[in-house]
Parts: structure tokens; sequence; C-alpha cells
């Protein structure tokens, strides 16, 4: 057998932590589940904070790609990290303020330089967020109502309560930021105008328009696009759908719009709190309520994907059959048929295959087909960018996928105008919106003339007497607490967050990806006792002519034995290899090695960007 292996360096320990390496911001997730194991709550919620302006929201609505990648994953589930963001964010104490860190901050010295910020979504006050702290006069112009973007607009009530989006983007005006609602660019102001005024401009509009459906029938009353609908809902606008709705679209915005559908009630605010009489009778009053419902009594989402193929997150359509929205897989929407005017139902035909051959979006279709009766059909079936406000004259050049342009550091083709999030990119997860939002201020930043200096520095830190925590192997992922499905009414949250026990076991279970075996050669005496003591069987003891890898592990061959890898001799020399994915970090090696060679240390990085 032969083994290909790549000589540890820093790139190798940092990917060696995959959740933090998963995270577009490189969060250290695994610090502050750590933390939150061992009852440091301040110290985890500071982490979590430390690279993210949104980590209230992020710790309800966050794709979470670090629990996708967590190796805990790889023995039975992963770390329930997002959540835990949540725990620590939910505990962190509100009297100290929002960020203590930052307010304990000296004022940045102003710099004479102004930046226009179109769109008060994730990516853009993310970059007016860290601007702001750079000095520079921003001012953000929104043309909802509200800031948040698509945050308030498109993500229901009962997923991300509205004053969660309030606290976050109240702590980023509190830093001198200025914003402008209702103004829309291309109307209350020219995008030209708008450049004159302002020494630099970020265009972050995202995708605010819903992708349209060329089928018969799409014009009958009672057929809504899903992005207006969401966004008509969650500022209060009354929506009458009818008792049966067909939601057309498998990813998490269908889901929403699916889930919102069979809330649509009479109350549009927070009800009044209850008298203690009124809480004795908390469950007439609830069954009072679900009778007042407006909304559909039977939702039918319609997905051409399969179950395993459908892009919304398993955890979504779980709770969405759970409230009683019926999923239909593996069809696709042929006609939406109607009586004078207005629609009776939604003709779908079984879909075969959704990708063709080369991987590219080609649904292929059966004969088979059927009639879904409704009395309302909801398109969500994508998003696009509403550019009206571009034109020829602006140089900024949109790509023929109808997003703007731009290159490596998110400029556009027009000098000191620069985009980012979805509307650079198409539609991507908040968390690669609050990337954007860090990146494109950096790159602001360097086009006004300024300068920037990074340094990384990185060591390990013995750990002497190295133990992890008792029955960490057999403590399994705890369960979200939920509101019963009978109280899902209105703006209420659904995902209720740990508590203290829940969120103690589940950091507790994290494998401290950063705490490394670190070998040492020259006291190695090649006994095995590692590979025979260690109970994932990650360790292995081989024979050097088994082994190749790159330039670096030539040159250490030819160093240390003073021939090249290819002049190898069997018996020469020998190796202890490592599979890094099944190691839990129990220690055991260390401590049956007999000479020491082995110790256990802990990966400690330090990034420091100064800017002038």
């Amino acid at each position: 057998m032969s083994y290909s292996i790549k000589i540890p360096d820093r790139e190798y320990f940092d990917k060696n932590i995959p959740c933090q390496s998963a995270c577009p911001i490189h969060t250290e997730c695994g610090r502050y589940v750590q933390a939150i194991g061992i009852s440091k709550d301040e110290e985890a919620y500071m982490l979590a904070r430390a690279p993210n302006p949104f980590a209230y929201v992020l710790g309800r609505i966050c794709a979470h790609p670090c629990e996708d990648n967590c190796r805990r994953g790889k023995i039975d589930e992963p770390v329930a990290i997002c959540a835990l963001k949540r725990y620590a964010t939910d505990r962190h104490n509100l009297g100290l303020g929002h960020d203590p860190v930052r307010k304990a901050l000296p004022p940045a010295p102003k710099r004479n330089k102004r930046v226009a910020v179109v769109g008060a979504g994730v990516c853009g006050l993310t970059c007016a967020h860290d601007l702001a702290l750079l000095g520079y006069t921003v001012e953000v112009f929104e043309s909802a109502p509200v800031p948040g973007g698509m945050l308030y607009l498109g993500i229901p009530q009962f997923r991300l309560p509205r004053e969660i989006i309030k606290m976050e983007v109240d702590n980023i005006l509190a830093m001198g930021v200025t914003l402008h609602t209702r103004v829309t660019v291309g109307r209350d102001i020219t995008f030209t105008e708008l450049r004159s005024k302002f020494d630099a401009v970020l265009l972050s509009t995202g995708l605010n328009k819903g992708r349209e459906l060329n089928i018969p029938g799409a014009h009958l009353a009672g057929v809504y696009n899903g992005i207006d609908f969401l966004i008509n809902v969650n500022l209060g606008y009354e929506i009458k759908l009818g008792k049966r709705v067909v939601v057309v679209g498998g990813g998490n915005v269908a889901i929403d719009v699916a889930r919102a559908a069979v809330r649509l009630v009479q109350e549009s605010v927070e009800p009044t709190p209850l008298t203690e009489q009124e809480k004795s009778l908390q469950s007439a009053i609830d069954a009072a309520r679900l009778a007042m419902r407006s909304g559909a009594e039977q939702v039918n989402m319609v997905s051409l994907e399969s179950r395993a193929q459908m892009p919304a997150w398993k955890g979504e359509v779980e709770e969405a059959e759970h409230e009683g929205i019926v999923v239909d897989n593996g069809w696709g929407p042929r006609e939406i048929v109607g009586e004078n005017g207005v629609v009776t139902g939604l003709k779908v035909r079984r879909c075969l295959t959704v990708f063709d051959e080369s991987g590219r979006f080609n649904p292929a279709f059966s004969d088979e087909e059927k009639i879904i009766p409704c009395d309302s059909v909801v398109l969500a079936i994508g998003q696009q960018a509403d550019l009206s406000y571009i034109n020829g004259e602006d140089g900024v050049q949109v790509t023929p996928r109808g997003i703007l342009k731009i290159d490596e550091n998110l400029s556009t083709t027009a000098p000191g105008v620069f985009a980012g999030g979805d509307v650079a990119f198409g539609p991507r997860i908040l968390v690669e919106a609050v990337a954007n939002g860090h990146k494109s201020a950096r790159s602001i930043h360097l086009y006004l003339s300024g300068k920037t200096e990074k340094t990384v520095r990185s060591r390990f830190r013995i750990l002497p007497n190295w133990k992890m925590p008792k029955n960490f192997l057999t403590t399994p992922r705890q369960k979200m607490p939920v509101l019963a499905t009978n109280r899902r009414i209105g703006i209420a949250e659904v995902e209720l967050g740990f508590d203290e026990e829940q969120g103690r076991a589940e950091g507790l279970r994290c494998l401290n990806c950063q705490v490394n075996t670190i070998f040492d050669g020259s006291k190695c005496i090649l006994c095995a006792g590692c590979v025979d003591v260690c109970p994932e069987s990650c360790l292995r003891l081989v024979d050097l002519v088994q082994v190749s890898g790159d330039e670096r592990y030539n040159a250490l061959i030819t160093q240390r034995y003073g021939v090249s890898a290819a002049e190898l001799k069997a018996g020469q020399a020998g190796a202890i290899i490592k599979n890094e994915e099944k190691c839990i970090r129990c220690g055991l090696c260390a401590d049956r090695c007999p000479t020491g060679a082995i110790t256990m240390e802990a990966l400690e990085r330090q990034e420091r960007e100064v800017f002038e």
C-alpha cells in the first residue's frame, strides 16, 4: 500500500480547523463553542461577534457552512454551531451594550472622504460598519421604508424577530452612519448625482425581484410572485390568498412563502400581554386566534426536485410538513388554470430529471399530469436584480446573468463604484454577504488612497495533561426546542433556543480541532505504542518507501537521510502518518508515548490589520 502525504505547515493546520476554514468570515467557531461548554458565555459572545456585525441575526438564520464541514459530523452529527451562536448572543448581557469592545475603542480620526452605500442589506450595512470604524462619512440609501434588506423584507418574523434586526441596524447607525429610507436611486436621486456627491459608491441592492414563469395562465388573478408576496407580508400589507394555495418552488424562499401562507392572521403586531385571568384561559385564547386565521387552510408546495435534490434546508422542509404543508416532489408547473379570469388550479406534469447529463438545468417530463385545485398560486422560482438605475452612460457593465460585472476587489467597470452581495454574485448565503461587506470596505479604503498592513502570527501552545471532556463522544446532538405546532400562529418565533443545560452539553461535543498531536521525530523510537492505543485507528507506522509527497516532502527526506525519496530502500526509515479526519483529540497517544515524543498543542493564531 502507498500513501500520499502533505508536510504540515501553517496552511495545513489552519485547514485542520474545518469549521473555521469553511466560514466565509473565518469565525473562530470552535473556540466560542468550547467557551460555551465551560460556561464562559461572555467570551463566547465576543468570539462570535468579532468578525460579524450581524451575529444575532446569523445565530438564527445562517446557512452554517461550518456545520456542514464539522469533523464531528463524520462520527455522528455535527456540532450545532449556529444554534450555539444564538445561545451566545441570547445570553449576552445587553446591559453592557451590544458590543462593549467596540464601544471602548477611541473614535476613529475623521477622514475627509464620503462614501455612499446603495442598499441597506447585510452587505451594505457591514461595509458601512467597517468604513465608519475607519473614520469615513457613510450614507446609506434604501428604497424600502425600513433597513435590513431581505432580512426584513424576505424573511418571515417567525424565523427572525424584527427586534433582532432593529438592534443590529441601530448599533451600526450609532457609529455615525446616516440612513436614508424611501430613497430610490434612479427615481429620487440619479446614479450620476450620487457619484458626483460621494468619493466612492457601493452598490449592494440585492436581488429584490422574483423571476416570472412563462406558462399559460400566469396573468390570472390570484397569481403572485414569491418575493413580492414576502415583501408585502413582512411590511404588513393585507393579502387575500383564499383557502387553498399552491407554492411553486423547492428552495428556502418557497418554504418561507408556504409557511407564511398558513400564518396570515388579522393581528399584524405583537399581541397585547395577557392578564392573569387570560393566562388561565390560554388554550381557549389560542383556539380563538386559530379561528381568526385569514390565511390558507391548505398549502401545497410543488417542487421539480426530488426530496433529496431540494435546495431548501432539510430542517425547514420538515418544519413546514409539521405545520401541515404538503410537499409534492417531482412535479413541474405546466399551466395555471382558471375561470372568469381567476385561478382555480395548477396543472402540473411529472418531472423525470431536473438536470441533463452535463449537469445543466434542463428538466425532462413525462406525459403524466394532474391538476391541483387552488385559489391562488405563488411562484417562488428564483430572484433577479433590479438594475433600472444603471444606464449605458454610467460605465457600469452588467453580465449576461443580469448581475454587475466586478473584479477580484469588488470594483465594477466604473471608477470608484464597487458592488457586493447578491447583485454582484447572484444568490448567496447571508454570511457570504457579510464577507462581501468586509471586503468591499477594505477595497474602498484602498481606493481612497488608504493603506493597510496585515500581519499573521501563529504559534503552538503545549497543553500538559490534556483531557477531553467526560462522555464527549456519547453525548448526542441537542435538539432545538420549538414552539408546539398548534401555537405557530402569526409572528411567534418557532425556534426557541437552547437552555443552559443544552448549551453546555452541545458545547462539550466539540472535538477541539485546533488542538494537534505534535510529533518530535528526534525522540520517537518507532515503538508503535501510539498506534496500538489509538481508539480511532488514525495513526499508522509505515516504511518510508510506501510514502510519497510534494517538493517539501522530497526536500525534507534529502536533508534528513542524504538521499532523495526515490532512492530510499525498504527498512531504511519509517514514519508515523496520521488521518486527521478520524482524530478525536483524546490524547491517549501522548499519554502512551514512553519518550515524550508526542505532545498535545493548541494552535493559536493572531491576525492584526492596521489601516492608515
